[in-house]
């Protein structure tokens, strides 16, 4: 198994994985979690591109990683993907738009994918692929669709507050990490995914 580095922005990006790797809750709380065993690392950076590009850097120093990925939630960008879609993109392809700051609206995404061609938005996959290719690591960002192109984000901590909302959000974020841990837990355990019987049809 190649030596992986998972990196997040957000707790409850990682929890699910963490549990299905068997990772207590407590030690799940680090922000840097190593599986000697298995030759797995997984962290959380916090949101934004610089905090994402310093932790793959010191990760990249410390553990050796042969593959890097970037995990988390992304926007849908074009209206035929739904809540917990998973997308893997190489950025290459230019399925994966990295935007310096959230988009909120439909008009937002919408200009987004005009304008670059993207059907996903994130903030952090570029930064964490600018550090792998300045080592010269194999990079992929693995993310799942937590806002749809037609759900409008809040931009206050207050707004998320309201219950119909707080309910979505909780609803929405629980679909899109759960179908993440699964594709990664998968594709990082490539032995254990070849003897099951199907595919993650989230995954594009």
């Amino acid at each position: 198994m190649k030596r992986t580095a998972v990196i997040f922005a957000l707790y409850w990006e990682l929890r699910p994985l963490a549990r299905r790797l068997g990772i207590n809750f407590f030690k799940s709380l680090s922000p840097v979690v190593l599986l000697g065993d298995r030759n797995i690392l997984l962290a959380r950076s916090g949101v934004g591109a610089e905090r994402a590009e310093r932790l793959a850097e010191n990760i990249i120093k410390n553990f050796r990683p042969e593959l890097v990925i970037s995990a988390g939630f992304c926007g849908a960008l074009v209206k035929d993907l739904k809540i917990g879609d998973v997308i893997v993109s190489d950025l290459k392809d230019r399925k994966l738009f990295c935007s310096p700051q959230p988009l909120f609206t439909c008009e937002e995404k919408t200009a987004a994918f005009q304008r670059e061609g993207a059907i996903i938005v994130d903030m952090e996959s570029d930064a964490v692929a600018s550090a792998a290719k300045k080592y010269d690591i194999p990079f992929i960002a693995v993310k799942a669709v937590s806002d749809t192109l037609l759900d409008e984000l809040p931009r206050s901590f207050l707004q998320l507050l309201s219950p119909p909302r707080l309910l979505r959000f909780k609803r929405n974020t629980g679909l899109a990490s759960n179908n993440l841990a699964e594709f990664l837990f998968d594709y990082i355990n490539p032995d254990f995914a070849n003897a099951k019987s199907g595919i993650n049809k989230g995954a594009a």
